[in-house]
């Protein structure tokens, strides 16, 4: 099978799956009246489009920070920086409150930032060895994620809990829809135009620089991203766990030699797992929601073991 048909099929069974998400709820929409119905385009169109931006913003800084690192394990999650976002927004509402969802972005993407140099101060002098960056990064995560629930259950906040730490959707609406999309076309056209430089990372620091790679500026570039993508994506619906890792490995394993195919590829993944599950979120327990942070967290945990014996079977 090629790339093209294989891209091809993705994209065709993400339609054909989203055209199934619309459809499909405590109310099913026949296909004829998905365009027209009010259900439709109040609640379900808003939440499918913010799922694909999430979609793209997870699997995007999966890709990026596990080519930086050389870590086919390293994700927003596994690095603590979903765990410090989760914290900060915990935070701001004991202690400051919501004053607007712009604080939430600004306080999300500054507890992920926080948490990242932690990781990196901490695992700085073993030259950011992959088992250890993973062992400090989780560490350091679940030590915020913890903090940030007792706060949360402190103030008598329960809701704030589910939505933080462990990530749904049903709180979509069009301006988070809207504000996510609006990222989106900055955040591409950084990684495409040094997409050239951030390829050559992978290839190992000494090989990229010498072929002209300014490698301080491009691991600057990655962080920057990475922590905008996973602070935007807590403050939007909570913390969604190994989106990233799945999708980028999955890519790497069909495509390994061009970059905007593994991006493309990556994206595509993510945006067909995120989708089935908050399908499957929204229609198992009717009328009742589970998170879809919840059964990424299923998919995920035996995929992130596969990969560990995998590393350590090579």
């Amino acid at each position: 099978m090629t790339r093209r048909i294989l891209i091809f099929l993705l994209m065709f069974g993400l339609l054909m799956l989203s055209f199934l998400y619309l459809a499909m709820g405590d109310k099913f929409i026949s296909f004829c009246q998905i365009f027209t119905s009010p259900l439709v385009l109040s609640l379900r169109l808003p939440r499918l489009i913010l799922i694909l931006a999430l979609a793209f913003l997870l699997s995007s800084s999966g890709l990026l920070i596990q080519t930086m690192t050389g870590n086919p394990i390293a994700e927003m999650t596994t690095l603590g920086m979903s765990g410090g976002s989760s914290l900060a927004l915990s935070l701001l509402l004991v202690f400051g409150g919501f004053t607007s969802f712009a604080w939430n972005i600004v306080f999300s993407v500054l507890g992920a930032a926080l948490c990242l140099t932690l990781v990196i101060v901490f695992t700085a002098r073993s030259k950011f060895q992959p088992t250890k960056l993973i062992l400090v990064g989780t560490s350091v995560g679940l030590f915020a994620s913890s903090i940030a629930s007792s706060l949360s259950f402190a103030h008598n906040d329960a809701a704030s809990y589910l939505r933080w730490i462990v990530g749904s959707f049903s709180a979509a609406t069009w301006g988070k829809a809207e504000l996510a999309w609006l990222f989106l076309p900055v955040i591409l056209l950084l990684i495409l135009v040094f997409s050239k430089s951030i390829w050559l990372l992978s290839f190992g620091d000494e090989l990229a620089q010498s072929l002209g790679v300014n490698i301080q500026r491009i691991r600057f570039l990655i962080i920057a991203i990475v922590t905008l993508a996973t602070g935007l994506s807590v403050a939007l619906v909570g913390v969604i766990s190994f989106i990233g890792l799945m999708s980028a490995q999955i890519a790497q394993i069909i495509e390994k030699k061009r970059f905007f195919v593994i991006l493309l590829l990556s994206n595509l993944i993510a945006a067909i797992i995120l989708v089935f599950a908050d399908l499957l979120a929204r229609n198992l327990f009717l009328p009742y929601e589970f998170p879809a942070g919840a059964l990424t967290l299923l998919l995920g945990a035996p995929f992130f073991l596969f990969l560990v014996l995998r590393k350590e079977a090579k």
